[in-house]
């Protein structure tokens, strides 16, 4: 994990390139969980940002690529798909 809640950042954030996953479902209406693929160009990397705002509290985390698809999970799956699934029509 790279950057956690109260972690301050100096620089701008990473830019959003895909967002691959918005969960709500089930969670009450102001809590939210989003995950993106985004670009860094300062650093000029890739990494995941997952973010999240529930009642009690919200943060932002980054992970790198790799770490990210290490995990098995909804947010991985969906990561994958959005990257590389090829529509049917095709």
């Amino acid at each position: 994990m790279l950057g956690g809640k109260g972690t301050e950042r100096t620089q701008p954030w990473p830019r959003s390139i895909v967002n691959f996953t918005e969960a709500g479902a089930g969670l009450p209406p102001v809590d939210q969980d989003s995950w993106s693929l985004v670009f860094d160009e300062v650093t000029r990397r890739l990494l995941v940002r997952h973010q999240w705002q529930a009642s009690r509290h919200s943060g932002c985390d980054e992970f790198e690529v790799a770490e990210f698809l290490k995990q098995t999970g909804a947010a991985q799956s969906a990561l994958i798909d959005s990257l590389f699934l090829v529509p049917v029509d095709a």
